[in-house]
């Protein structure tokens, strides 16, 4: 018997997502080399070095948040989305039986 259905495979989707969310999460970086810049406290490289490592540190930390919270959020919009759709397109179906 015919089904007037359309079926998405939306839990790889949702694991998809989901790596990418705990992966970004434990994404952080050691911070050994900015602790160490402070031998270099009294040369001019040392004190720019501090500078771009701490600029670095900061846009690892906004980096990680965005790619852990709002990638993922983003992406189970849109898979919801595509199951709002498929559910439209499955009803919308004319089966000859």
């Amino acid at each position: 018997m015919p089904e007037n259905k359309v079926f998405m495979d939306t839990n790889i989707f949702t694991d998809i997502v989901n790596e990418i969310k705990y992966t970004s999460s434990d994404l952080v970086l050691s911070q050994e080399p900015l602790s160490s810049v402070k031998v270099w406290d009294h040369t001019d490289v040392g004190k720019k070095m501090e500078k771009i490592l701490k600029k670095v540190y900061k846009a690892s930390s906004a980096y990680r948040s965005e790619s852990a919270e709002a990638l993922p959020e983003a992406f189970l919009k849109m898979r919801d989305s595509m199951i709002r759709v498929d559910d439209v397109a499955s009803k919308s179906l004319k089966v000859n039986e």
